[in-house]
């Protein structure tokens, strides 16, 4: 059967952002409702004729509503339905503030394209899965669960999804908070793989329609180079009724955990210094490396 377009719903004062958002999005079949205004766009949210929205972009800073009142009244109707921030200030605050309010994720601007469009899919997808999950597990008490894969083997949307389908059964996330999780699992795997495996530094990363981008290209080299293509991801994952623990392994040469600060401060958030560590510690209860810092361990607590 063939799956409908996603409908995005996209809130920017900005034109220019508008537009290059909704060309991005566009391009990829999603359907994109476009709107500079923010109490205009949520009228269509609650207009019964509209169609059935898969998620919600919007900046924060903006004249009238904000993005905070966006993701407010967003989930005050439709708690189920993800949101997505972008703001131009950096700030460990808007990021506790965004997760708080129930945002899926906050994307800092200039908007990093490539990690925007892989997030669109992720939580399209993800939340698709969660509309259709089985109920039945909500009786499950305890499980383990062990993968290893080749890094030419690894497809980590599929492991995301099936890392989190117990988180809220088992009562470790709800509907509201379950997509930032999720991201942070697959921020998690994208380390181990990126600059674990492959070791590749964030900042060789261009624009998504650069003519040239040395990120890519150098990670298709890797992946058809043996010597890091062969590299093993092991995946080991705990939970029982009270505690979820995710171990995340690769082969790569570390880095040295003990310069990571218990919670990053702003400059960690800029996009030119990677995202994926400030989410997963802001995220998680607990997050442990080992000594060498090529093993990364991840704990929730039933709320």
């Amino acid at each position: 059967m063939k799956r409908r377009a996603a409908h995005i719903l996209l809130i920017d004062d900005d034109s220019a952002v508008l537009d290059m958002v909704q060309s991005v999005l566009g391009h990829y079949g999603m359907e994109v409702h476009a709107y500079p205004d923010a109490a205009q766009a949520l009228e269509l949210l609650q207009n019964p004729s509209a169609p059935e929205f898969d998620l919600v972009i919007s900046d924060i800073h903006m004249e009238g509503l904000d993005g905070f009142d966006v993701i407010h009244k967003v989930k005050a109707t439709q708690p189920h339905l993800p949101v997505v921030l972008m703001t131009g200030q950096a700030s460990v605050d808007y990021a506790i503030r965004a997760m708080r309010l129930g945002a899926s994720n906050l994307f800092m601007k200039p908007v990093a394209i490539r990690d925007l469009v892989q997030s669109v899919f992720h939580l399209v997808d993800m939340h698709r899965d969660f509309r259709l999950a089985d109920d039945g597990l909500r009786g499950l008490v305890n499980e383990r669960r062990h993968f290893l894969f080749r890094s030419d083997e690894l497809e980590v949307p599929s492991l995301v999804r099936h890392l989190s389908d117990r988180l809220v059964p088992m009562g470790f996330a709800s509907l509201n908070n379950v997509d930032v999780i999720s991201m942070a699992f697959h921020e998690a795997l994208v380390n181990a793989l990126e600059h674990g495996n492959l070791e590749l530094e964030s900042h060789l990363k261009g624009d998504l329609f650069a003519a040239e981008d040395a990120y890519v290209t150098l990670r298709a080299e890797r992946m058809a180079d043996p010597a890091y293509a062969g590299r093993l991801i092991e995946v080991r994952l705990a939970m029982d009724t009270e505690r979820f623990e995710l171990e995340i392994s690769d082969e790569g040469p570390g880095f040295d955990a003990s310069q990571m600060s218990p919670l990053p401060g702003d400059s960690d958030l800029a996009p030119h210094c990677g995202r994926g560590l400030p989410l997963i510690l802001l995220v998680m209860d607990e997050v442990h490396f080992n000594a060498k810092g090529n093993q990364i361990r991840m704990v929730l607590r039933r709320k």
